[in-house]
This record gives structure tokens, sequence and C-alpha cells, in this order.
């Protein structure tokens, strides 16, 4: 079945006399009713802030066989893993809304002659190359922050204010529901009277007045 260009043309134009009339008629008090409402932005705490913690986990790698463990460390307490001796001095991480980041100060020693020098520093775990500990028997990276929360503390989470937004307002429509709008439509125009009322005009040209017959006027004579 073919279709027109013109069927397509009157259709659309059907649709949007449809949409128009919608519009003005019961859609704009919605819109204005509901406007535009602003949101507060996310709680979150500041880039700088750190999270204290009493323990720390500990990946610990054999070179040997490259088998890997986990080791928890609490603060000021010495583990022994293997030849190794861990001694963890402090634990910082990044409090909850920031990105996942842990930091530990650990101090770690190898109980034989294997060649490796006491290390005794921080550890990142966004940053394993920085710190690491790679010795003659064992690899060792920190994984994560872990216990209770000591010093430094974070505190409670700030309260972000709700932006002010400005409001546009929407053309008014009249109470009755029967869809009048102030505003001018299409083929109007707002024309402004000597006496001050303003009223639509039409854009079409003066209809010429009839001329008086025989009789009627005022300067006829009998």
């Amino acid at each position: 079945m073919m279709i027109s260009i013109e069927s397509v043309k009157l259709h659309l134009r059907g649709m949007m006399a449809c949409l128009v009339g919608s519009v003005l008629g019961g859609g704009l008090p919605a819109l204005h009713a509901e406007g535009v409402r602003a949101v507060a932005p996310p709680a979150m705490y500041p880039a700088t802030s750190w999270q204290g913690r009493n323990q720390a986990v500990m990946r610990i790698m054999r070179r040997l066989d490259s088998h890997v463990g986990l080791v928890s460390l609490h603060v000021g307490e010495v583990v022994q893993y293997g030849t190794l001796s861990l001694t963890l001095e402090r634990c910082l991480q990044k409090p909850e809304g920031l990105p996942a980041q842990a930091a530990a100060q650990v101090k770690i020693e190898e109980n034989q002659e294997a060649g490796s020098p006491t290390f005794e520093g921080w550890m990142f775990t966004n940053d394993p190359a920085l710190g690491a500990y790679a010795g003659a028997l064992y690899d060792v990276q920190v994984v994560s922050c872990d216990g209770d929360a000591v010093a430094p503390m974070v505190g409670p989470l700030p309260h972000p204010s709700v932006p002010s937004v400005a409001t546009a307002g929407a053309p008014h429509v009249e109470a009755d529901g029967e869809g009048k709008s102030s505003s001018p439509t299409a083929g109007q125009n707002v024309h402004q009277g000597d006496n001050g009322a303003s009223g639509p005009v039409s854009l079409l040209p003066p209809t010429p007045a009839p001329a008086p017959q025989a009789g009627q006027g005022e300067g006829t004579q009998p």
C-alpha cells in the first residue's frame, strides 16, 4: 500500500496539534506545580581523611614454591611467619565514600643470615612497588586494614547543603480547566489600545467598510 507524502504531512500536523492542545490544556499546571527541585550532593569525607585501624592484613609469598599466605597483624604484636618476624606499628585506610586505599607501617626482619636487610617503613595498597618488601625468601605486601577504629578518627560525615536553584515561572493557565492560556497563540499578537486594554489583533488586512446607500448617510439631502 502506497502512502503519499501529503497524507504523512497531514498526520504529523494532527499529532502536533494534539500535543500543543494537551500542553496548553493540562500539561502546564503540572509542570508549573512540580518545578525544579535542587538535590544535595552526597555526603563524603575530604580526600585527605584517613581512618586508623588496629589490625592489618598482609600477603606473604614464599619465593621457593610461590606459596601465598595471608597474615593478620595487630598493632604492637610480633608475628612469626616462617623465618620472618613482622611487627605492625600503624595501619591507616580511607573512610567510606572514598576510593579504597590502605597504608601500613611495619617492621620486617628475617631470622637467618639470608642477606636481606631489615625493612621498616610504609606499604601502600594502591602502589605496591612503593615500600614493598622483596627479601631473599619472601615478598610481603599490605592488603587492607582491619579491626577497631583508632586514632586518627574521621568523625561524623559532613552535612552538605542543598544548592539554591532559580525557578522559572510557567505560562499562566486559567483555573476553569478549559485550556485557556493568557499567552498569545499562533496567528495572534498582543496589542495594547489607547485605554490600556490588551487583546489579540488579527494579522489579516482590514476589511473595507461598505459604501453608504443613498438616503442613509448623514451627508445626503432629502
